[in-house]
């Protein structure tokens, strides 16, 4: 049976292991809904992922774990999609066309068929691996939104291959179909808290008197009253 890997990593079904460059990934069982509805053949742990996060540096590499060859076509590959696991999580895919986003890899050559039917083949030896696809340089997929909560899952990435095995005497079998998937999760972001204005309170003014007009004409009555009566007490003296 063939084995892939995933996000830059070799995930070996055999040995039960995901190698990943920023963090392994643990495989597990495919007992999840969301497993057993996309079909996944095997399952693995994928990362958390915060909103503005990205993923990108995604491959998958193809090793024939057989005694004998494996061939695949060209005609019967899908490409890998990302899956969200509610409506409102969105992944916003750079670039959007899957033909842009991914490219098979170097050592993927493509030749007519043997068999004269004009497909594409590509045979992989028994024991021999190969990148087969990659995302094109800075394509990745971006968590803008979810509706889930913390540790929750979110999305699945899924990576099908159909190839056929070949027996000992060249014999063609069915065409068989893995799919590996990578579960993520949500991770809650700590809201910043706005730091507190301290507010200084305002020192209270002295009362001062004022002296406008009013008050200067009021002060000159107080003194021609106060002069009057001066002067009638004087002629009383007389």
């Amino acid at each position: 049976m063939s084995t892939k890997s995933l996000l830059g990593v070799a995930l070996f079904l055999v040995t039960t292991q995901a190698f990943a460059a920023v963090g392994d990934y643990k495989e597990t069982a495919c007992t999840a809904e969301y497993f057993t509805a996309n079909n996944c053949s095997a399952c693995f742990e994928g990362t958390a992922l915060a909103n503005g996060d990205q993923i990108n540096g995604l491959y998958d590499t193809w090793t024939d774990k057989n005694v004998n060859e494996q061939i695949i076509y060209k005609d019967e590959q899908v490409m890998p999609e990302m899956v969200p696991l509610s409506s409102g999580t969105v992944f916003i895919a750079n670039p959007v066309d899957p033909a842009a986003y991914w490219k098979y890899g170097n050592q993927v050559i493509w030749t007519d068929s043997a068999t004269g039917t004009g497909k594409q083949e590509f045979m992989l030896d028994a024991g021999k691996s190969v990148k087969f696809m990659e995302a094109d340089l800075g394509a990745s997929y971006t968590l803008t939104a979810t509706d889930k909560g913390n540790g929750e899952a979110i999305g699945v990435i899924k990576f099908p291959l159909s190839y056929h095995n070949v027996d000992a005497d060249g014999n063609e079998g069915k065409k068989e179909t893995h799919i590996e998937c990578v579960s993520y999760t949500a991770k809650a972001t700590i809201a910043a808290v706005a730091p507190v204005e301290v507010v200084k309170p305002i020192p209270k003014k002295m009362t001062t008197v004022k002296t406008g007009p009013e008050s200067l004409i009021l002060m000159a009555l107080a003194l021609l009253i106060a002069a009057g009566f001066v002067v009638i007490r004087s002629r009383k003296n007389i």
